[in-house]
């Protein structure tokens, strides 16, 4: 059985997909706001790329376009003129939103009234001087007492919240929160910000769809659903002993991804900013450099598997955005200060995938507004304490490194 309870896990589909009259596959059509919209030129000055646009081809984009773009790009919407013709009318058909949908954006616009996606000075700074100071605690403790150990331990720590910290910058909107993201994303972790806007923000609107989510798209390392045989490999069956070491590669990973990304878009801001971060770590020494990204990289992959790995995965899913967020993603139970501190606002995973632009210090207020809601709607609030997650999350590596391959049915048995 799998460790969700379920008889099976496969993939959640759906047939709610719209199905034109003609061929339109040449085109790409948005739905927003109950107007359609040609951007198939567009979609090339599109700052988060276009293959984002593409998987929304002829769908409801109203809730993903709101959950991820400033007021501003929100105001640029106006600058583009809907389909006015009577016949892309006739092939485009209106789509109704659902209860759930209507109730979430009223829901949603109560919070921008009360203030929850405003930012806090004082937290901003909080969390930017916070990193700095473990990552000079750490070099101080490694240079002047001798404390490599520690040293990594400290810097490590600083790396995993500064990936957290990053996060939220890159999702927060306006020219500081952007200058804020490329300098500690570029001196602390050697990231870049553009690679991550476009891989992320996918992750956001199409959370566990295979084929779409790279965070979830892990094969041939490791596998998250019974493979076909001629893409099996030998050593599936062990995924779950050798996830820790991997695990740990993560930031490694993430680093040469960034400077490729960087480099072959020619964001040379980006590159000039890693800089001052690989003099710092050859400095450090390759020991305690390569160890703190190690174990900072070990960190941030154990907290951001747990909350999506063990929940459905969906396939060509028409789900619309707030039903997939439910489907895909769990809430983490934090019971001290330092396992709250520690997962960096990942805890409140659900709030943040319905609410991605609203800072990550306002969740925790978010929290009991959104289980009201819940309630009031009929939907599932998924939340479990941080040491079930990561079991559950073992059991899940350890279910589907069994030899059973090739499974047929589609359909998913809910826990």
């Amino acid at each position: 059985m799998a460790p969700n309870g379920e008889i099976e896990r496969h993939f959640c589909t759906s047939t709610n997909s719209i199905q034109p009259t003609v061929n339109l596959a040449d085109r790409l059509y948005l739905f927003i706001d109950g107007q359609w919209y040609d951007l198939t030129q567009w979609q090339h000055q599109h700052p988060g790329g276009s293959d984002i646009l593409q998987n929304l081809n002829r769908r409801d984009a109203t809730d993903a376009f709101y959950s991820l773009h400033s007021e501003e790009a929100i105001k640029r919407l106006s600058c583009l003129k809907p389909c006015s013709s009577l016949h892309i009318q006739s092939l485009l058909p209106t789509i109704e939103p659902t209860n759930l949908t209507l109730s979430f954006r009223l829901l949603r616009e109560n919070l921008i009234k009360n203030g929850y996606f405003n930012r806090s000075l004082f937290w901003e700074l909080f969390y930017h001087v916070s990193v700095y100071i473990l990552c000079l605690f750490g070099m101080f403790c490694h240079f002047s007492w001798g404390y490599h150990l520690l040293g990594i331990l400290l810097i490590g720590f600083g790396m995993q919240q500064a990936g957290w910290i990053g996060h939220d910058y890159g999702h927060g909107r306006g020219i500081w929160m952007r200058w804020l993201c490329r300098i500690l994303s570029g001196s602390i972790n050697a990231f870049s910000p553009t690679w991550w806007s476009h891989k992320h923000n996918t992750h956001h609107v199409y959370t566990n769809n295979i084929g779409i989510d790279t965070d979830v798209d892990t094969e041939p390392i490791f596998h998250l659903f019974f493979p076909s045989k001629d893409n099996d490999v030998w050593f599936r069956a062990y995924q779950h002993w050798y996830f820790i070491p991997v695990y740990s590669l993560l930031y490694i990973n993430w680093r040469w991804q960034s400077f490729q990304h960087s480099l072959y878009t020619f964001k040379y801001l980006e590159l000039i900013l890693m800089i001052p971060n690989y003099l710092w770590l050859y400095m450090l020494g390759w020991q305690v450099a390569f160890g703190s990204i190690l174990f900072g990289g070990f960190l941030v992959a154990c907290i951001v598997t747990a909350t999506h790995q063990s929940e459905e995965m969906l396939i060509d899913s028409r789900y619309p955005f707030v039903e997939t967020q439910f489907l895909t993603t769990c809430d983490a139970y934090c019971n001290n200060f330092f396992m709250e501190w520690l997962w960096g606002g990942m805890q409140y995973q659900l709030e943040h995938h319905l609410f991605p632009t609203m800072p990550k210090y306002n969740y925790v207020r978010v929290r009991s507004i959104l289980q009201q809601w819940t309630k009031e709607n009929g939907i599932e609030y998924r939340c479990s304490s941080v040491w079930s997650m990561w079991y559950r999350n073992y059991l899940t590596l350890k279910h589907f490194s069994s030899q059973r391959t090739n499974i047929k049915d589609k359909t998913w048995k809910k826990r």
